[in-house]
């Protein structure tokens, strides 16, 4: 793995008058063979009891880097699970196993997500390891609130609703009905029922309604 130290030589002699001593530079060991060793390239000189001596070097190498990227789609209506994470896995040594949690997919890439903070463990063919993580975010959820002003006279036509909307994605559009006025507040109505449908700027919607009601009729006898 990419940074350990799992690295190690082994030395064989022949040859010389024996016994043997081995240096491996300063401040190194002087055994014969070496373990724990990380990447690098390592040179020996071997003295016999002759003081006769040959030099041989070994280098131990590494593959690279596990590196993780996470590329996310976040959800785009509130409590959706329309959310995405495209992982790309480069370095190590192939192939790759995928761990995103207990009873999650061993899938490299994730879909159908709702909302929330998702963490993958790679793990590549010599056991070693990397962890990264992906938050996938969601707009607020979208509120209508209505305020009306209700009819004054029996049969008029001067109630009016003021809409506010919260939430979503701005800019929003207004439907309140075939033929009727896409604004977000209405005005001149008369008495009645009036429904809309808010859309925002991801198709996301909200219906609410809002009843005008009016003075009863005015009689004289």
């Amino acid at each position: 793995c990419n940074g350990a130290s799992t690295g190690s030589i082994d030395l064989t002699v022949i040859g010389g008058v024996t016994p043997y001593t081995y240096n491996w530079g300063a401040g190194q060991p002087t055994t014969q063979d070496r373990t724990g060793l990380a990447a690098g390239t390592y040179c020996v000189t071997v003295t016999d009891a002759n003081s006769c001596t040959q030099t041989a070097c070994a280098t131990i190498t590494q593959p690279p880097v596990i590196a993780l990227s996470l590329t996310q789609v976040n959800v785009l209506c509130n409590g959706a699970s329309t959310g995405s994470i495209d992982l790309t896995v480069t370095g190590g040594t192939g192939a790759y196993t995928y761990n995103w949690g207990a009873g999650q997919p061993t899938t490299q890439d994730r879909t159908g997500l709702a909302a929330g903070t998702y963490t993958v463990t790679v793990t590549d063919a010599n056991s070693c390891t990397k962890t990264a993580s992906a938050t996938i975010t969601q707009p607020g959820t979208m509120l209508l609130s209505t305020t009306q002003v209700n009819v004054l006279c029996f049969g008029g036509s001067t109630g009016s609703i003021d809409l506010t909307v919260t939430g979503g994605v701005s800019p929003y559009t207004y439907n309140w009905g075939a033929g009727q006025p896409t604004t977000q507040d209405r005005s001149g109505l008369a008495a009645g029922t009036y429904t809309v449908t808010v859309t925002d700027a991801n198709n996301c919607t909200k219906t609410a309604s809002a009843t005008i009601t009016q003075a009863t009729d005015l009689i004289l006898t």
